[in-house]
């Protein structure tokens, strides 16, 4: 479907201020209009381009007004095809992206959504919501096209010395080409303590599966993790991030979980108290090994491991990107690290006792 195709077309071209938009993307479609000889056959109303023979149309839709104040959410937009978002990590939130996206509901079109962006810090919404270290997340696959393009796109059309230009910077500046020439997200923080983890999650039906547990209550969530381990590989997936979890709570959890009170459960040894109330509850939870340096020797033993993660668990994501060394030490910071913390202790025991079963029976 298309502005001058023979089916129903209603796009929106979206930005987050009134006055970036008419400056930018707007001109290149009646720059492109002009180029097909079609500009007779457009009659263009304020933010509307409308194409007379077939009444399709594309609307310029802004978020926030140049003088600061909001637009109304999906005034002007209703009945819309295909809507795109231009500079969208101009939008400050992924709720902002949400209520747009969410005024897209006609009944009878093939709806799409195109979002265009330059990449920036690995800390931006856009990034957590669809890319895991720079890549795309694998579970929007199957209804989602990423294009990532850089000048080697359009190297035809660029002056040979400015490519020139750019490509000596690989080795005078690293850190440029990589971002504002390839196109590159920004690392998360400096310091980020692992790396090169990957986003599948296909545990080998003969490893062993054990959970680590760390405790939280009221700022600090409850984490819970299944790790299953076979030879060097190691799958981890999040089954439990929250706040508020009484003991009893944990158990419930639990049960939930599909997790029999025969499989291994190591936990925070700092919390004595709760290991032995869920004890005695009837489950087999054990104390994590602590001791001198333990932190840093349970960071390498993940290390020291091929780690495999389930791309839905989203907040050991976000713990992967963010949790880093103290600058200027060989310490953690005490930050991002509560599911860290219980894949830790679920390694921290030498010899653990686990139960061995098929996969297929929790996913």
């Amino acid at each position: 479907m298309c502005l001058i195709g023979g089916d129903y077309f209603r796009g929106v071209i979206a930005r987050y201020t009134q006055k970036s938009i008419k400056s930018s993307i707007y001109r290149d479609i009646l720059d492109l209009a002009d180029s097909w000889g079609i500009t007779k056959y457009l009659k263009i109303t304020g933010d509307e381009i409308i194409y007379t023979p077939n009444g399709n149309m594309i609307i310029t839709h802004a978020m926030r007004l140049a003088d600061g104040s909001m637009t109304a959410k999906g005034k002007g937009i209703s009945n819309v095809s295909h809507l795109l978002i231009d500079e969208a990590t101009e939008l400050p939130s992924e709720e902002e992206f949400i209520k747009l996206n969410d005024s897209l509901r006609m009944k009878g079109v093939e709806r799409k959504v195109f979002i265009i962006f330059n990449p920036i810090e690995k800390s931006h919404w856009i990034h957590g919501r669809w890319f895991i270290d720079g890549r795309p997340n694998p579970i929007w696959q199957d209804d989602h096209c990423f294009i990532h393009t850089t000048w080697r796109d359009n190297e035809e059309n660029l002056d040979p010395k400015k490519i020139k230009e750019w490509e000596r910077t690989k080795t005078l500046n690293p850190g440029y080409y990589a971002h504002h020439i390839l196109g590159e997200w920004k690392d998360f923080v400096e310091g980020q303590i692992f790396s090169d983890w990957q986003w599948v999650y296909d545990p080998h039906p003969e490893a062993d599966t054990v959970y680590g547990l760390d405790f939280g209550f009221s700022n600090d969530p409850c984490a819970l993790v299944r790790v299953d381990k076979k030879n060097n590989s190691i799958w981890v997936k999040e089954l439990l991030y929250d706040t508020g979890m009484t003991n009893q709570d944990i158990c419930e959890a639990l049960e939930r979980f599909g997790i029999s009170k025969r499989d291994t459960i190591i936990a925070d040894s700092a919390e004595p108290k709760s290991i032995e109330e869920i004890r005695r509850m009837g489950w087999n939870i054990k104390p994590a090994a602590k001791g001198p340096d333990s932190i840093r020797s349970g960071i390498n033993k993940i290390k020291d491991h091929e780690v495999y993660v389930d791309p839905n668990s989203k907040h050991i994501i976000y713990e992967y990107q963010n949790y880093a060394w103290n600058k200027g030490t060989n310490k953690p910071i005490d930050n991002y690290n509560h599911l860290i913390d219980a894949f830790r202790y679920a390694l921290s025991l030498e010899k653990v006792t686990v139960k061995r079963f098929a996969i297929s029976g929790i996913r």
